[in-house]
């Protein structure tokens, strides 16, 4: 959107020898002698941040209105003395990239007009109200040159509410910092901290949070946590019922930001947990937490993640009685987890010898007070002959089906697995030279915790390609409950970023 404001300017130049200037109505009705700039009804101006503040003022000069110079200026921030030239033409057209101001403080706009036959400036100045313009939508990392990161903006009708067309901001974080972020971005995940919308990123070696009102920095590394880390060396971030997860160093920390404004401490353990991990998100469920440790090739689970609970992590017991023993699964690597809807635990692991891929399934396990009776072995399904799965990039469950989609470089396939064997098809193929360097499931920023989502919450998939050139963001919408097909005449496709490397929602 622009805004276009119209100021009609009565300049009416006399040949006397002085002028001087009376201030008689603050904004309204300003005097110099000669010169009356009519400005009635326009005693504040506001813009949206990013979009162009237009002015288009109407002079009336005796003389050649050549001899008359225009200078747009602003303070680079509310009460400072230091201004921006936004331009020298008579019009302004300007882009204005400046955090939203708060309810007290404006930005000082100043138009001078200088006779240049006389050296008399005429000037006149407005408050300036910024208005923030990121709202719900989608937050794409890229990256240049492989060592920083910067930040951009999508908001569609699509994935914003009560939105018509179509809004990308491109590089908001370096326009409004002055500087990227350290590190490639490998993870990004929205969390509402302590009443404050944010995101949370995180690199090899970092961990950062973004204020989403602004797209300022809210802080690194130890300025996220009551207590500070010998080693940031983050795996991922993660999302249980009351409680923000945070994988570091093989160490998980899971904190309510509902009540607390930082990371607290992490849950002491002799099991290392990795960066891919089956999280619950219902309320107390009997167990809260599974992963398989790759160290000790163990699944792990754990029954609670808050001081009520049983917090500790325990390996699963040996047992023949299921689908398969969760105790003689060894040599594995993560390769994805999830918990469905009906509550059942999903890892999707490979063989680090054989290259052979298996998804295997527990049930939600048991409360018996005092007692849990961890999950049990429930299904198993060698994958290992699905087309290109050994070389797979990416893979991401549906939550509320039973469909696993995993892509190559350039394919996307479909896992359906809801008889007992499993069926691999097809369903989306990349156009030449693009390759898949993301993909996850399209969600809004508070689900499953909130209750009215867009239409394609959960229905679509969310990915990102790259082709050494251009970067591109897809939102592919799913069709046909349990099929997994791909509605491939309504993908959207975001053009015009540099290389992908993460996406999340945010509101």
């Amino acid at each position: 959107m622009r805004i276009i404001l119209r100021i009609t300017y009565a300049l009416l130049l006399t040949i006397v020898a002085q002028s001087c200037f009376e201030d008689n109505s603050g904004f309204d009705i300003n005097t110099i002698d000669g010169v009356v700039i009519d400005t009635t009804g326009n005693s504040e101006l506001t813009v949206f941040q990013f979009d162009n503040l237009v002015v288009e003022p109407n002079v009336v000069y005796a003389g050649n209105e050549e001899n008359l110079a225009f200078e747009w200026k602003i303070n680079i921030a509310p009460t400072d003395t230091i201004f921006d030239i936004l331009s020298n033409d008579k019009n302004l057209d300007a882009p204005i990239a400046y955090r939203p101001t708060d309810a007290i403080r404006n930005h000082e706009l100043i138009l001078t007009v200088t006779d240049t036959q006389t050296d008399i400036d005429y000037i006149m100045a407005w408050p300036l109200k910024v208005l923030n313009n990121i709202g719900q939508g989608i937050v794409v990392a890229t990256t240049s040159d492989g060592m920083s990161t910067d930040l951009s903006h999508i908001m569609s009708e699509q994935v914003t509410s009560d939105f018509d067309g179509l809004d990308v901001k491109y590089n908001v974080y370096s326009s409004l910092n002055d500087g990227t972020i350290n590190g490639v971005t490998k993870q990004l995940k929205y969390y509402s901290i302590y009443g404050q919308d944010a995101v949370l990123g995180i690199t090899d070696n970092s961990i950062y949070k973004i204020n989403t009102v602004d797209f300022t920095l809210g802080g690194t590394n130890g300025e996220l946590f009551y207590v500070d880390r010998p080693v940031y060396s983050p795996q991922a971030l993660g999302q249980v019922n009351q409680g923000s997860l945070f994988i570091n160093n093989g160490n998980l920390t899971a904190t309510y930001f509902g009540a607390s404004q930082k990371f607290g401490v992490a849950f002491d353990s002799e099991f290392t947990v990795p960066g891919i991990i089956a999280g619950k998100t219902v309320q107390s469920p009997p167990v809260t937490i599974m992963f398989y440790d790759e160290e000790v090739d163990e699944f792990v689970y754990q029954p609670s993640i808050t001081q009520f609970g049983d917090s500790n992590m325990y390996a699963m017991p040996n047992s023949n009685d299921g689908a398969f023993n969760p105790s003689t699964v060894d040599d594995k690597i993560n390769l994805a987890a999830s918990v469905g809807t009906d509550g059942n635990f999903r890892h999707l692991l490979k063989d680090e010898n054989s290259g052979d891929v298996g998804l295997y399934i527990f049930d939600s396990g048991e409360s018996v007070y005092p007692d849990v009776i961890p999950p049990s072995a429930i299904g198993y399904y060698d994958l290992s002959e699905a087309p290109e799965i050994q070389n797979a990039k990416f893979f991401v469950f549906v939550d509320n089906q039973r469909i696993l989609y995993y892509t190559t470089d350039t394919k996307l396939y479909a896992v359906l697995y809801s008889t007992a064997t499993a069926t691999i098809q097809e369903r989306y193929t990349l156009s030449e030279g693009e390759r898949f360097t993301t993909l996850q499931i399209y969600q809004d920023a508070d689900y499953p915790f909130g209750s009215d989502y867009l239409p394609l919450n959960n229905r679509a998939l969310l990915a990102s390609t790259y082709d050494e050139n251009e970067g591109r963001v897809y939102l592919m919408p799913l069709i046909n409950t349990g099929v997994g097909n791909v509605d491939v005449d309504n993908i959207q496709i975001w053009e015009g970023f540099d290389q992908v490397t993460a996406l999340t929602s945010q509101f």
